[in-house]
């Protein structure tokens, strides 16, 4: 009997518009696609990591460089102070249910949100600076903590029913980037 080896998930960021103005109106999305390599599906929680892009970009899951001042940037843009533990809630359909995806084998899986240098409506001033260009890149550690070898209504709990959904199947997944993704700020009129 073979033993299958541990599962490995790729990441892909994408920035569409890739140049665009800062403001409300910009309408700038950050696109984080996934890619399993394990030859069966996986469940993972994207609550701490990446995968859940909109609140990662709270908490730095991002880095970002200026590639005209060569300077790093501020990526997370709200300092609060989140939850670092695994959902208290591992129930098929309970509160926590979002947070967890099942990546088919080999099969791309999209997560989308606004992308928050563009807007300056968050009560802060941006770390962006019109005119110049910049890479961002994945914050060294990100990794899958809790994953689980099933699809997401296999593995989770059900009423009356203890799958031991709350123990991850192995150790955290790394999570791996090719390459770092570029957007430019246009300049102020």
């Amino acid at each position: 009997m073979s033993i299958a080896p541990p599962p490995s998930i790729a990441v892909a960021l994408a920035i569409k518009p890739p140049i665009f103005k800062l403001g409300t109106q910009a309408n700038v999305e950050l696109s984080v696609t996934a890619v399993s390599n394990a030859s069966y599906p996986i469940t993972i929680h994207t609550w701490p990591n990446i995968l859940n892009p909109g609140l990662s970009q709270e908490r730095g899951s991002l880095v970002g460089v200026d590639q005209d001042t060569h300077e790093e940037f501020n990526m997370h843009m709200i300092d609060i102070r989140l939850r670092e533990s695994p959902p208290s809630n591992y129930m098929l359909g309970g509160s926590d249910d979002q947070y967890f995806v099942t990546l088919e084998p080999g099969q791309p899986r999209v997560f989308n949100t606004l992308f928050s240098p563009a807007y300056e409506n968050y009560g802060y001033e941006p770390a962006a600076l019109p005119g110049h260009r910049y890479l961002v890149d994945l914050k060294e550690g990100e990794a899958v903590y809790w994953w689980k070898r099933g699809r997401k209504e296999d593995v989770l709990d059900l009423p009356g029913q203890d799958r031991k959904a709350r123990y991850a199947d192995g150790k955290p997944i790394p999570l791996s980037l090719d390459e770092p993704v570029e957007f430019k700020v246009l300049p102020l009129e």
